[in-house]
Parts: C-alpha cells; sequence; structure tokens
C-alpha cells in the first residue's frame, strides 16, 4: 500500500515537473524572440519564484534559461537595468544568475564570485556575460573565472555567449585568449563537443578551429563537406580537404551544395579534359557554371563551343536537368549566333520538358536581337507551364518593353498564374 501510494506521488511530481519544464520554455521563447515588454515579464516571474518553493519550478526554469538561444540572457541583463530590478532570493545557481544581473555593482561582485565557485553551462553563460561588464571588477573576476573552465558543456555554453559579446569594446581580447585555450591538448574534448553544438555560430567556431588544429581526419572532412546542415561548415570542411587531397574534388563536384561544387571545380587542374568540366558546365548553379567557364577561358578555350557541341548531341534520354543546364550556360557566354540552337529546344512538334523551355526562353531573351524577341518568344506566351511564360514576359520587360502587339499584353494580363500576371504587368 505504501508502496504503491509513493510510486503515485512520484508520477504526480513528474507530471508536474514536466508541465514547469513547458510552461518556462513557452515564456522564455516569447522573451527571446518578443519586445522588451515579453523579457520584462519573463524577469518578474524568474523573481518572483520562491527560494523555498517547489525545486522543480527553479529547477525548469534554470533548465529553460539553459537551452533557450544565449540572446535572452542579455535580453534579461539589458531588462534589469532597465527596470531596477529588486535582488533575486535564492543560494542556487538561478539565484545567483539572476543576482548577476542587478544594477548594483557590488551584488554582480559577490554573484560573480559565488558564481565561479559553481559548476555548469547556467554558470559558465552568466560568468561570460559579466566579462563584458561595465565594472572592472566584475569583468577581471568573471574573466579569471571562466579562463579557468574546460568542462565541454561550460565551453560551449561561455562561447555561444562570448560571440554574440564580440562587438563589445570591453570584451577586450577575451574571445581571443579563449581561442587559443582550446587549441591545448587539456581542452580538446570540449573543441571537439563544440565543433558539434546545436547553435550555429558557436559550432562554426569550433569547426574552423579544430580544422586549424588539425583535428579532422579526410573521411571526416568528406562527410561533413556533403552532408552537414550548416553552409559554412561544408564550404570550411570542403575547401580544408582540398588542401589537403586535390583528388578529392571529383567527390565534392557530387554536393548537393553549389558552394561546395563551386569550391570542387576551381580545385580542378588546369590541364583537367574538357569532357570532365561538361556537368560543371551544365550545373544547375549559374556560379558553378561560371566556374567552369572560367577554367576554360583561362587555357584559351571558348565555353559556348562545348556548349553548341553538347546541345546538338543531346536526345531523348538526356536528363532535363542537364540540357536545361547547357542551355542556360550557353545563354551566358553565347551570342546572337547562338539563338537557332537554343530554338530547337523551343520547338512545339517535339516539346522539351518545362525546365529545359524555361531556360531556354531565358537564354533567348539575352541574346536575341531586340527587334526579333517578339516573333521569336511571342508565340510561348500561350505555354502551358507557367514558368515559361514568365520567362517570355521578363524578357520582354527588359529588352522589348516599346513593341509588344496588344493581344500578347491582353493574354499575359489574364493569365490565371499571378507570377505571370506580375512579370505581364512590368510592360
Amino acid at each position: 500500500m505504501w508502496r504503491w501510494l509513493r510510486s503515485r506521488e512520484g508520477r504526480g511530481r513528474g507530471a508536474a515537473a514536466a508541465e514547469a519544464g513547458a510552461r518556462w520554455a513557452l515564456w522564455c521563447e516569447a522573451a527571446e524572440s518578443g519586445g522588451p515588454a515579453d523579457a520584462d515579464a519573463l524577469l518578474r516571474r524568474l523573481l518572483a519564484l520562491p527560494a523555498q518553493g517547489e525545486p522543480y519550478e527553479r529547477d525548469a526554469a534554470l533548465a529553460a534559461l539553459s537551452a533557450a538561444p544565449p540572446r535572452l540572457l542579455l535580453r534579461l541583463d539589458r531588462a534589469a537595468r532597465r527596470t531596477g530590478t529588486p535582488q533575486a532570493a535564492g543560494g542556487d545557481v538561478l539565484g545567483l544568475l539572476l543576482r548577476s544581473f542587478a544594477p548594483d555593482g557590488r551584488v554582480r561582485e559577490a554573484a560573480v564570485t559565488a558564481l565561479a565557485a559553481r559548476g555548469g553551462p547556467a554558470a559558465a553563460a552568466g560568468l561570460a556575460l559579466r566579462s563584458a561588464d561595465w565594472v572592472e571588477p566584475v569583468r577581471a573576476r568573471a574573466t579569471a573565472a571562466l579562463l579557468a573552465r574546460s568542462a565541454p558543456d561550460e565551453v560551449a555554453a561561455a562561447v555561444r555567449v562570448l560571440l554574440r559579446l564580440a562587438g563589445r569594446r570591453r570584451t577586450g581580447a577575451l574571445l581571443t585568449d579563449y581561442r587559443g585555450l582550446l587549441c591545448r591538448p587539456p581542452y580538446r574534448r570540449a573543441l571537439h563537443a563544440l565543433a558539434v553544438d546545436q547553435d550555429g555560430p558557436a559550432r562554426r567556431f569550433g569547426l574552423a578551429l579544430a580544422l586549424e588544429v588539425g583535428e579532422y581526419a579526410c573521411g571526416e572532412l568528406l562527410s561533413t563537406a556533403l552532408h552537414d546542415h550548416d553552409q559554412e561548415c561544408r564550404t570550411l570542411c570542403a575547401q580544408r580537404l582540398l588542401d589537403l587531397d586535390p583528388g578529392q574534388a571529383a567527390r565534392l563536384l557530387q554536393a548537393r551544395d553549389a558552394a561546395v561544387r563551386e569550391i570542387a571545380v576551381a580545385a580542378l587542374p588546369l590541364d583537367v579534359p574538357a569532357t570532365r568540366l561538361v556537368a560543371p558546365l551544365a550545373d544547375r548553379a549559374r556560379t558553378v557554371r561560371a566556374t567552369a567557364r572560367w577554367m576554360l577561358y583561362g587555357r584559351g578555350e571558348p565555353p559556348s563551343a562545348v556548349y553548341r557541341r553538347q546541345i546538338a548531341r543531346a536526345g531523348r534520354t538526356t536528363p532535363a536537368r542537364h540540357l536545361a543546364g547547357l542551355a542556360a550556360g550557353l545563354g551566358e557566354c553565347g551570342d546572337a549566333g547562338d539563338v537557332p540552337v537554343l530554338m530547337r529546344l523551343l520547338d512545339r512538334r517535339r516539346p522539351a520538358p518545362a525546365a529545359v523551355r524555361r531556360a531556354a526562353v531565358h537564354a533567348v531573351g539575352r541574346l536575341a536581337p531586340r527587334a526579333e524577341l517578339v516573333s521569336l518568344l511571342g508565340p510561348l506566351a500561350r505555354d502551358s507551364d507557367p514558368g515559361v511564360a514568365r520567362e517570355v514576359f521578363t524578357a520582354f520587360a527588359a529588352r522589348a518593353a516599346g513593341g509588344i502587339p496588344p493581344e500578347i499584353r491582353w493574354l499575359g494580363s489574364v493569365r490565371p498564374e499571378p507570377a505571370v500576371r506580375r512579370a505581364a504587368a512590368r510592360l
């Protein structure tokens, strides 16, 4: 009987703790993304927590603050100075963290001294915030305590805040000093944790530092360059990988990220055969195509000739994305003599895929003489694909706005697609 009652009581406390955690997470989110009044409201709720109340309330509040974006601490610090906050209750980390926001410098200094003796990411974040304090003794105590911490979770919490304070004059060279510490062997575990942190700026900071000290193998670099969710991390690892092994450029050409593919094309040897440049020349990203063309220009080969040959060789089995890239590339480097080549892709007797027609219309709009634009592209204003029609009216607006027949203008105004009507309205 007693065991059953204790079990039921435990389940009740667990549900109450979960409810408190959700409530504080919601309040922290509102304060972080809202206005000053939301930050003031959160600060009042934190200060209203009794020191001897339900422990799960204070634990939930501290956990929500630790999990929130680091900008929230900066907002609470400003709110405390703005409202003249009374001193917080409690000798735990939450109470000390709140007292470190106090307008009175002596209260902040005492809170920093106490936080220096406490562990955990919340204490480290509070010390990092006070390392930019406007009172020198507070700033010195916080900086000294911060530089003595090496636990991975504490280092990550401190770096998240320090990166947001990097533009402040009072922080001095603290971030540089912290960076130097992380390069030392006792901090390598913290550096590895920082390189996979969920906070974007902290993760990029840690990854760049890990690459600098040589903590990544080629396999890890390749995997990160191909699959990481952060573009800056992908490009950092791609560049480092190619510095170590230029032969990996072929693997990086298969990346989903256009910036990585661009880096890979630039890393190819200057004497790379033109056949290996066909895929980059027809890439779906304009920057990748431009880099591949630069490779050919650099050795005196006109890329337009490659585009013409590849379009002439295209057949029914040619992927639409590849053919669309060829058409777009030819439009970027060709001349008026290439218009017939592109118009073959717009033959209504053998309609090409919509992506190919869109690219071909865009290229014709760039290359065709102004006097011929309407006769070449006018019939395509009725195309079933709205993207093709939008490209037609965009080309007319850019280069032939004065000579558009009224029936084509009317056709653009009655198309059901808003994007096409907006393009036609520019005429």
